[in-house]
């Protein structure tokens, strides 16, 4: 019988938890998009406040603030993908077979052409280098998830094809 995490009757505990978190980070992601783009402003300059607090920045003049609120927009949306990227890594079993990793990939640029797509109905400005950024942002998520299932499974002795089972 073939070993599959989304085998009905089967799934862990944490699986269910992966596919109801992978859910929430969508609504995250589109829903962000579909904000306008005095709401979008808003929510980053909370989020660039955020920033500043934890790793404060002297400013020498307006435009270091400005390239920070790039930089902090573009980590963001980086950062989102990213975890896009590990939840599709474990979801889809990316792990164990070469065809999944092409899946999840696929499942990665989608998501983030869609969001680039809403943001085009929302009155904000739609960007090639957005999908290459969230694109990356995936890319970095299965990375950084495959890293984190390799020293773990070295660290119990298995066999390197990690899954959520073995939680």
């Amino acid at each position: 019988m073939k070993k599959g995490l989304a085998q009905e009757g089967s799934q862990a505990p944490c699986t269910k938890w992966a596919w109801a978190l992978l859910a929430a980070v969508l609504l995250f992601i589109w829903g962000n998009s579909l904000l306008p783009p005095s709401w979008s402003w808003r929510v980053s300059g909370v989020v660039q406040e955020a920033v500043e607090q934890v790793l404060p920045v002297e400013q020498a003049d307006g435009v270091l603030g400005q390239v920070k609120g790039f930089t902090v927009r573009k980590l963001a949306h980086m950062s989102e993908f990213a975890l896009l990227g590990a939840l599709l890594a474990l979801l889809t079993g990316a792990f164990r077979r070469r065809d999944r990793v092409a899946l999840m990939l696929l499942l990665g640029l989608l998501t983030a052409l869609l969001d680039e797509t809403i943001q085009k109905f929302t009155g904000r400005t739609s960007s090639v280098l957005d999908v290459w950024l969230d694109f990356s942002g995936v890319v970095l998520g299965l990375l950084l998830a495959r890293l984190f299932f390799l020293l773990r499974c070295r660290r119990r002795g298995g066999s390197g094809r990690p899954s959520l089972r073995e939680s």
